[in-house]
């Protein structure tokens, strides 16, 4: 860089694969650079697309991590865990936390990754419904299911199969709950499908889940319900930015880049014009933080820009 040159301040935004593998392209790529990390979770980086075996128990949760615990500290970057950001001003290039702490920045990377919505039903609060998708939510399955019996799961086909086929193994009583049935489902004595049946109401003693009823009235016994797929992109914060949504996906160009020069967002919390539908793999989301550190380093690096931060 050049002599008297200051290091812009990079914010990223959700500690998923994405951020965490942007932040370390970052660090192997640019010298001493000016990095805040802000994540919503209270934990280091870990791999998703492994959840699953977590919860089969192929894979202790040390396992999962991305970084050792030090990471962070070493290598000088401003980690916050815990923090939940409520709003972006675009304008005075801050990121706004729910603490009202505010975090300026010269660019801002957005991989708040998607979340799993739980159906608006009466009883979705109840203790042992829950959404399969981040590692907390996993720790909690994983002890519930000590005490539990019952299982159903609502949401998506493939991964809905695999983890009735894993509670099936360690003897549950598995229920999943969706319209199609794949063609090479073979049901077992304590693993059905209930196909063609919708959930509408989620039932308990107190707070305590007890039962489940679907649309034909019929009523069964559960003591864990567990949400898969339906995945909402997390960009509740940026409602009333001009960053242009489609079905609530952040819209980038082919360098990440949304419609401000200096707000780029990775992974599954954004989709390219061209993909809108596209479901993207831990693997693609891991590139795809790679590519905006390679492109904000381009755009760093070039003399015509360092008078963002001069």
């Amino acid at each position: 860089m050049p002599a008297g040159y200051n290091m812009p301040k990079i914010v990223i935004i959700g500690n998923s694969s994405a951020g965490f593998f942007c932040s370390d392209a970052f660090l192997k790529n640019l010298k001493d650079p000016d990095l805040t990390i802000i994540s919503q979770e209270d934990t280091l980086p870990y791999k998703k697309n492994l959840l699953i075996d977590y919860l089969a128990g192929n894979i202790k949760e040390a396992g999962l991590f991305l970084c050792p615990k030090d990471f962070y500290e070493k290598n000088k970057i401003k980690f916050l865990k815990n923090s939940k950001v409520v709003r972006v001003d675009i304008k005075k290039q801050l990121v706004v936390l729910k603490d009202n702490a505010k975090i300026n920045y010269d660019y801002l990377v957005i991989a708040t990754g998607a979340n799993v919505d739980i159906l608006d039903i009466p009883g979705k609060t109840k203790n042992g419904v829950f959404a399969f998708y981040s590692l907390q939510e996993a720790v909690k399955i994983k002890e519930r299911l000590m005490i539990s019996d019952d299982v159903c799961i609502v949401g998506s086909t493939p991964l809905a199969l695999r983890l009735g086929e894993i509670f099936a193994q360690k003897n549950k009583h598995v229920k999943i709950i969706l319209s199609i049935q794949p063609q090479d489902f073979v049901g077992r004595e304590n693993l059905e499908w209930l196909s063609n049946l919708q959930l509408t109401e989620i039932i308990g003693e107190g707070a305590e889940l007890k039962a489940l009823k679907l649309n034909n009235g019929k009523v069964i016994g559960a003591s864990l319900i567990l949400f898969t797929g339906n995945f909402i992109p997390a960009t509740q914060f940026l409602k009333e930015t001009q960053i242009r949504l489609d079905k609530n996906y952040i819209m980038v160009d082919g360098m990440m880049r949304t419609n401000f020069e200096n707000i780029f967002a990775c992974g599954s919390v954004c989709r390219n014009q061209n993909n809108l539908d596209q479901q993207k793999s831990w693997d693609e989301a891991k590139a795809e933080g790679i590519l905006v550190s390679e492109n904000l380093i381009n755009l760093i690096s070039a003399p015509a820009n360092n008078s963002i931060t001069q």
